[in-house]
């Protein structure tokens, strides 16, 4: 298969240059080429563009998505990511994560109109620089339940939206993750690999952003990953899988090697 593996960098800290330094040091050490961040981090390196850029190439990485989420203020969310999308399109990434409001009730007929606009009017705007906005379904927001995914996606253009299907969010959204990914299969533009266990539970906040420490290294949850991957193999997805995980019980590293372990052996 031609899918390529990927690391989320943002565990290890988003604003300070140290902290981005460290994450290279550590997926160059495991083994990775690609990397994906959030939002947040764009603002460390918006003004240095170069100073990124030799930092990429010393550890032989590359930046291949850009996770963004929505505020619920169309302004906010249109001003960021317009604040944000050349530093995407100047490191030649083609696509960007979004997710959906947080909140932790259900989200009504307005939030999921409020979420498809956004993200369509993300679409436009990301047309222009040659990037593709994929739906993020997430746990905690207005994209997270079945029917909320279902709206979503009916709601947007195919040729414009993308899909990035995280295995452990559709779990805790009550979702089977094979039936979605099988749902939208031809959408898939990215996706999160990372397992769930209800051993553990409860979220911290970082970057704007709900984490979670009931997710955990692949291979030691409930997910089913050899019926998502038959999904991903049936249709030769050929895009980035990006491993991730919110908190780890060892060092980000050590859960890095042992998510790749987890991949050479299963994929």
């Amino acid at each position: 298969m031609a899918a390529k593996f990927a690391y989320a960098q943002w565990p290890w800290g988003t604003t300070s240059k140290e902290a981005f330094i460290q994450s290279c040091k550590d997926l160059s050490d495991v083994g990775f080429e690609y990397f994906e961040s959030v939002k947040t981090f764009i603002n460390t390196f918006k003004d240095d563009m170069a100073e990124f850029k030799a930092i990429t190439e010393e550890y032989n990485l590359r930046p291949i998505s850009f996770y963004f989420h929505l505020t619920g203020d169309h302004e906010t969310d249109i001003a960021e990511l317009y604040d944000k999308i050349e530093f995407v399109a100047a490191n030649n990434i083609k696509t960007i994560t979004v997710q959906g409001v947080v909140k932790m009730e259900p989200a009504t007929h307005e939030d999921l109109v409020y979420a498809t606009k956004t993200i369509l009017d993300y679409g436009k705007i990301c047309k222009e620089y040659g990037v593709t906005p994929c739906v993020h379904p997430h746990r905690n927001t207005t994209i997270m339940y079945e029917p909320e995914i279902d709206f979503v996606m009916q709601n947007t253009d195919p040729a414009e939206i993308g899909f990035a299907p995280d295995t452990a969010h559709l779990v805790t959204g009550k979702c089977d993750p094979v039936v979605i990914f099988d749902r939208y299969k031809d959408r898939i533009q990215f996706t999160h690999l990372k397992d769930y266990t209800p051993k553990f539970s409860t979220g911290t906040w970082q970057d704007g952003v709900e984490v979670f420490t009931d997710f955990i290294e692949l291979g030691n949850g409930i997910v089913d990953f050899p019926g998502v991957f038959k999904v991903l193999k049936e249709i030769n997805y050929d895009g980035f899988l990006c491993l991730e995980l919110d908190r780890t019980r060892f060092t980000n590293k050590e859960s890095a090697i042992m998510n790749l372990d987890y991949m050479k052996k299963n994929w």
